[in-house]
């Protein structure tokens, strides 16, 4: 008996020492998944900051500084936009086929070759040449990587770690837009488009290279660092769980969803990239323009992290379903809107389901399908 009193005394003191050891372990193998959606989130920032949210300044530019006229300007930018839409569907294939980082180095390098050019633009067909170089690039190192990264390394708490992830889209716009757009006023298009190519280039780099990898494999992990068996009789990995690709595209929920996507999406795109010319013609001010994305951009992080958090506790199609109606409810409010205060109302209400439809899209396709053929499945809805 005092030979078991001692045996049961020394085993809990063993397992005092054991449990902080095993937690400090699952906390570290969790902090490589967080270090890569840290990486994720600098990339989206930069994207979207710099390219996405800016185009609408860009095209401004246009305007001013080259004596194009509106509707051709806006032809460039829909050629940006129908590039990158197109390059994301091979974008895929390349994610699956090749280290993802190596994906986003190359619409990197498109991207700033892209934007380097915006500044010997003269005339229209060079707009469209370069447009479409650009949009490559950005379709490359877009969404379509960035999101199928988030899905492979997280599962149990995926709508958050999207959210998070996803709100580097806003904070761009918040942080990285006004940026450009005081210096584009202050002097020209011409002069800074090859200085912000640096940048750009620099910070995309940065985030790819020091925080992301493509897998947590290539780590020893498996999604939200559950650790893999290295031991020599361990069975091998299965695949991930889903429904391949060409089955899930002849379903009727694929179909009416990419559908579906495709209009709710451009409606908001066409909003976003017109949101600066129409703020600042109406209101007279690019100040105002400035400002007016900015409040867009924080208004959609403020409601992607509720929506990531409700997204775990609510149907994803009924979410859905609301933040449609009310992204058509902002696009009318901002159609009539003549005043400082009715755009304000209408890109608040606007910004509430805008950030938060563009996070649901992968969520609803790996909830329906798995992430067998994520990506594959993502880009044909896109496109």
């Amino acid at each position: 008996m005092p030979e078991q009193a001692h045996l049961g005394k020394l085993a809990g003191r063993l397992s005092g020492v054991n449990v902080p050891v095993a937690t400090a372990e699952r906390s570290q193998r969790s902090l490589r998944g967080w270090l890569v959606l840290a990486g994720v989130f600098g990339v989206m920032m930069v994207t979207s900051g710099m390219v996405f949210y800016a185009l609408g300044a860009f095209l401004d530019a246009f305007v001013d500084e080259q004596g194009f006229s509106t509707g051709l300007a806006g032809a460039g930018v829909g050629a940006f936009l129908l590039a990158s839409g197109l390059c994301g569907y091979y974008t895929g294939k390349l994610v699956n086929r090749f280290d993802a980082r190596w994906v986003i180095t190359a619409g990197t390098a498109a991207s700033t070759a892209g934007m380097a050019l915006l500044a010997q633009v003269h005339s229209g067909w060079q707009m469209f040449v370069v447009m479409t170089v650009f949009g490559i690039g950005f379709g490359l190192c877009g969404l379509v990587p960035t999101t199928t990264l988030v899905t492979r390394w997280f599962e149990r708490r995926r709508s958050v770690a999207m959210a998070i992830a996803s709100t580097g889209l806003s904070l761009g716009g918040i942080v990285l837009l006004p940026q450009l757009s005081v210096r584009i006023e202050a002097d020209t298009l011409v002069y800074w488009a090859p200085r912000f190519a640096i940048v750009y280039c620099v910070l995309l780099l940065i985030s790819t290279w020091f925080f992301i990898r493509a897998w947590p494999k290539d780590v020893g992990l498996h999604p939200d660092g559950e650790r893999r068996s290295e031991e020599p009789g361990a069975a091998p990995d299965r695949p991930p769980p889903g429904t391949p690709y060409q089955q899930a595209i002849r379903t009727r929920f694929f179909i009416f969803t990419a559908i579906g996507f495709v209009l709710v999406m451009s409606s908001q795109v066409g909003a976003i990239q017109h949101m600066y010319k129409l703020t600042g013609d109406r209101l007279g001010s690019d100040a105002a323009a400035s400002t007016a994305v900015a409040v867009l951009a924080g208004t959609s992080v403020v409601a992607r992290i509720c929506g990531g958090v409700a997204a775990l506790k609510v149907s994803l199609r009924w979410l859905t379903m609301v933040l449609m109606v009310v992204q058509a409810i902002g696009l009318c409010l901002l159609a009539v809107a003549g005043s400082g205060l009715a755009i304000l109302f209408g890109v608040l209400v606007l910004g509430s389901a805008m950030g938060n439809l563009l996070m649901l899209h992968p969520l609803i396709l790996a909830d329906a399908f798995g992430v067998r053929d994520y990506r594959a499945s993502t880009d044909s809805a896109r496109c």
